[in-house]
């Protein structure tokens, strides 16, 4: 072998090596080798869901069992994960903070993507919900405009809650009252019982006490358009968010989120 090519296949064989360790820190450090969050719940054989049970028809409880839109949903996303659902229901107010916690592995429940739960977790985009303004019998609100002089009611800690809060801080200074409640059911009796006038909430729940209670309430208008919902789970659980990524992916490929929606809501949901 020449001198030349004796030199050649030194630095090639030098640079075959590197890339293979460059290649090997890679794969390393972008999860591929496993961050172990996907391996937990297939090695638990369960997928443990946090959802607040005091929304239908997204998430209750009926005869004694947690039902709804996220949860048949999430049934589904677990199956493509090769595991079962198992659900917790959690208050709404402490939802994020029993997730970072480690209490369970990711919630579904209806949570609107916001820049400031992206600070504390990642989310997982499946749906898309307007919000509504569900008044009760004898009163129409049908823009922001007419909140003035209203006793408006919320849940808690929601975007609904801070759309309120934002109009009465800038552009309708004149809401009589903001009342907010830990559980959408509470925020409804509020009103049917004559404490409150009006309530801003997502649509498929307004309209499921629209239904379910037509003698007293009403959507009279749209408040937010339709905003993205998402599955949270922690910032570390890289390889759990890619899994259920390609999860929702599958099943809205193959037809079954809107299968769900239909079943549910008679429409998919967002359209």
């Amino acid at each position: 072998m020449k001198k030349s090519s004796r030199l050649l296949f030194v630095l090639l064989l030098v640079l075959g090596v590197l890339l293979t360790a460059c290649g090997g820190a890679k794969q390393s450090g972008s999860g591929a080798a496993g961050d172990g969050s996907l391996d937990r719940v297939k090695t638990a054989k369960k997928l443990v869901v946090a959802v607040d049970t005091t929304y239908p028809p997204m998430e209750y409880v009926e005869n004694g069992k947690i039902v709804g839109f996220d949860v048949d949903l999430a049934k589904e996303i677990a199956k493509q994960l090769g595991v079962e659902a198992q659900f917790e229901s959690v208050d709404w107010d402490g939802i994020l903070s029993g997730l970072t916690a480690k209490r369970y592995d990711m919630i579904m429940s209806s949570m609107n993507i916001t820049e400031e739960r992206l600070k504390q977790v990642n989310f997982v985009e499946y749906a898309k919900m307007s919000q509504v303004f569900v008044s009760k019998k004898g009163t129409s609100v049908k823009t922001d405009k007419e909140l003035a002089g209203k006793v408006v009611v919320v849940q808690a800690d929601t975007t609904s809650h801070e759309y309120v809060e934002e109009l009465k801080k800038n552009t309708v200074k004149d809401i009589k009252e903001i009342r907010s409640f830990k559980g959408a059911t509470d925020a409804f009796l509020e009103v049917k019982n004559g404490r409150g006038d009006v309530i801003v909430i997502d649509e498929p729940v307004g309209l499921y006490y629209a239904n379910k209670d037509a003698a007293t309430f009403a959507i009279t208008g749209h408040a937010i358009a339709p905003e993205p919902i998402g599955i949270a789970v922690r910032k570390e659980d890289v390889d759990l968010k890619n899994a259920l990524e390609k999860a929702v992916k599958d099943l809205q490929a193959n037809g079954t989120v809107k299968k769900v929606s239909e079943t549910w809501f008679g429409k998919e949901l967002g359209k």
